[in-house]
């Protein structure tokens, strides 16, 4: 990783790999001594990597986004339960949407009609 500095009064940059070390702008300022740089977030484009999940939810709609973190019947499935649908029916019934969440995503069901 590359950290960029600036000097607030010159517009000095500096680039360094350490990040614990603030370079210091040895320009002359008119001071006695030598000014600290500040970090330049702005040089480094410093952003959240967002682009491969924007991507996947693209690439599946709602249903991908669910798919990733929600489980499925088959991480219920056991002998007992070999489609695993009484486990995610039993997950559906203890885990309930926020309130105020107007579009919830609830793990894949078989329907049951009555």
């Amino acid at each position: 990783m590359t950290y960029c500095f600036r000097c607030p009064e010159c517009g000095a940059r500096q680039e360094t790999r350490v990040y614990d070390v603030v370079p210091w702008c040895l320009q002359d300022h008119g001071r006695d001594g030598a000014l600290p740089m500040q970090r330049d977030y702005r040089s480094e484009n410093a952003a959240p990597a967002v682009t491969q999940l924007k991507r996947e939810r693209e690439a599946g709609g709602r249903s991908a986004v669910r798919d990733l973190f929600l489980p499925k019947a088959k991480d219920f499935e056991s002998p007992s339960d070999p489609d695993g649908s009484k486990g995610i029916r039993q997950w559906n019934d203890e885990h309930g949407p926020r309130e105020g969440n107007k579009a919830p995503l609830r793990p894949e069901t078989k329907r049951v009609s009555f």
